[in-house]
């Protein structure tokens, strides 16, 4: 085919017909098969749940403050715990002198942890819910209790999740 196709450009015919073979390639990922997303706005502190294109429900959340930023991209659940313990992260500065917080009042994680695949980040409910609606938390997305136990219900190990800009 090429061949011809190179003949025919080369003389001066206004009009070219030659066969073409396409392969027909099908989405592996469609509006029908499409599950679960959580999008992060972080710039916002919005967090919104979609079943495939459509909005299931949106939450103010609280995301990392400049010195502590919840990580951009694009992350997955990789795992979820109802009541857990709050275990000072590693080599923080600002939790050094804390001590493990077990579940039940003043656990600062409420009653929800849904771990994401970026370190040490996650999605958990707060108990400080006057921190939602700002860039407040050491890089972790804060929801009221409630709707973090709601989200909590609605995604799974493997849910994506994106964290944007805006």
């Amino acid at each position: 085919m090429a061949r011809a196709l190179a003949k025919a450009l080369r003389t001066n015919r206004r009009q070219i017909a030659t066969e073409l073979i396409v392969r027909e390639v099908k989405p592996r990922v469609t509006p029908a098969n499409f599950g679960p997303v959580v999008i992060i706005f972080r710039g916002s502190n919005k967090l919104t749940l979609f079943d495939g294109p459509t909005v299931v429900q949106t939450f103010g959340v609280a995301t990392g403050s400049s010195e502590y930023p919840t990580p951009l991209g694009n992350y997955s659940v990789a795992t979820k715990q109802m009541n857990p313990w709050w275990i000072p992260p590693p080599d923080s500065d600002w939790a050094k002198d804390e001590e493990p917080v077990p579940p039940g009042p003043g656990n600062p994680l409420g009653t929800r942890w849904m771990g994401l695949t970026a370190p040490l980040v996650g999605i958990h409910g707060t108990p400080d819910a006057a921190s939602i609606g700002y860039s407040r938390s050491h890089g972790c997305i804060r929801m009221r209790v409630p709707e973090a136990e709601w989200l909590f219900d609605r995604i799974s190990v493997g849910t994506p999740v994106l964290i944007v800009s805006a």
